[in-house]
C-alpha cells in the first residue's frame, strides 16, 4: 500500500508539470490519510483535494478508502467510473513503508527516485460534498520495494502523465504499460527517522536517518533495470 508520501520541492515538481507559477505550496514531509493533498486533476488544472475516497457503505470518513490495486480497479464497484473518466496524478518525491523486524519496531524506508526528483502517482479522484477526493493505485512491487513491503505504488515517469490523463478510456495493453512496477534501477530506500510513524509530525526529521541500535541497510539496486483492496489508512 501507499499510506505516506513526501513532496519537499513543490514548486520543482509543478515547474516539471508545466505550472511555473503553482509555486505557493510550502514543503510536506509526512503526507498522511484523509489530508489535503494537491493533484492534478483529469481536466490537467492542480487542484487541491481530500486523500481518500469514502465508500457510500462507510458512516464517516474514518474508513477511508486510500488505494487501490491496479488489478481490481477497473472492476470494483467503488473505483469503476473514476478509473474511466476522472484520472488524476499526484506530485511527490518520496514515499514511505515500514518493514517488519523479528523484534523491535518496524523501521521506515523513505523510496525516492533519482536521487530525490519528483515523481508522479498515478491516481483516481471523485466528487465530495466538502471537497473532491482521491486515491492512489498500487501495484506489485519491485525488487527493491519488495524487500521492504508486498505493495508499491504506481508511478509514472513524466513523459507518461499525459497519456494518463487522457480523457479516453484507456486500452488494456496501455493500462498495464502504465500501472507496471517502477524500474527498481531508478529507485532508491533508505532506513529514515521514527518520527515520520507519527502523522502528526510533518518536518525534515522524518527524513533523518533511523536512529535504530541495528539500522536495516541501505537498498539500491545498480546493475538491473528493469489482492485485497487496502480499505484502511492505518496499516504500518
Amino acid at each position: 500500500m501507499c499510506g505516506r508520501y513526501r513532496l519537499k520541492d513543490p514548486k520543482r515538481a509543478f515547474e516539471d508539470l508545466g505550472y511555473p507559477h503553482f509555486s505557493d505550496i510550502g514543503p510536506r514531509y509526512n503526507i498522511s490519510p484523509t489530508q489535503r493533498v494537491f493533484i492534478l486533476n483529469s481536466k490537467r488544472e492542480p487542484e487541491q483535494v481530500t486523500w481518500g475516497f469514502v465508500p457510500v457503505w462507510a458512516k464517516d470518513s474514518s474508513k477511508a478508502i486510500i488505494n487501490a490495486m491496479r488489478e481490481t480497479v477497473r472492476e470494483k464497484r467503488t473505483f469503476k467510473k473514476a478509473i474511466a473518466e476522472r484520472r488524476c496524478i499526484i506530485p511527490a518525491d518520496g514515499f514511505y513503508e515500514w518493514k517488519k523486524q523479528p523484534a523491535g519496531p518496524k523501521i521506515p524506508h523513505l523510496f525516492t527516485v533519482r536521487g530525490g526528483l519528483p515523481f508522479f502517482f498515478a491516481g483516481i479522484w471523485e466528487p465530495g460534498e466538502d471537497a473532491n477526493r482521491c486515491c492512489i493505485l498500487t501495484t506489485s512491487p519491485n525488487e527493491i520495494c519488495a524487500a521492504v513491503h508486498n505493495r508499491m505504488p504506481v508511478i509514472l515517469p513524466l513523459e507518461h502523465w499525459r497519456e494518463w490523463l487522457s480523457s479516453e478510456p484507456l486500452a488494456d495493453a496501455d493500462f498495464d504499460r502504465l500501472t507496471s512496477p517502477y524500474p527498481a534501477a531508478d529507485m532508491e530506500a533508505t532506513p529514515v527517522s521514527s518520527a515520520v510513524s507519527s502523522s502528526r509530525y510533518d518536518g525534515p526529521k522524518c527524513n533523518d536517518p533511523w536512529e535504530g541500535i541495528a539500522p536495516a541497510p541501505k537498498l539500491k539496486v545498480e546493475k538491473r533495470r528493469a489482492n485485497v483492496d487496502q480499505q484502511s489508512s492505518f496499516g504500518f
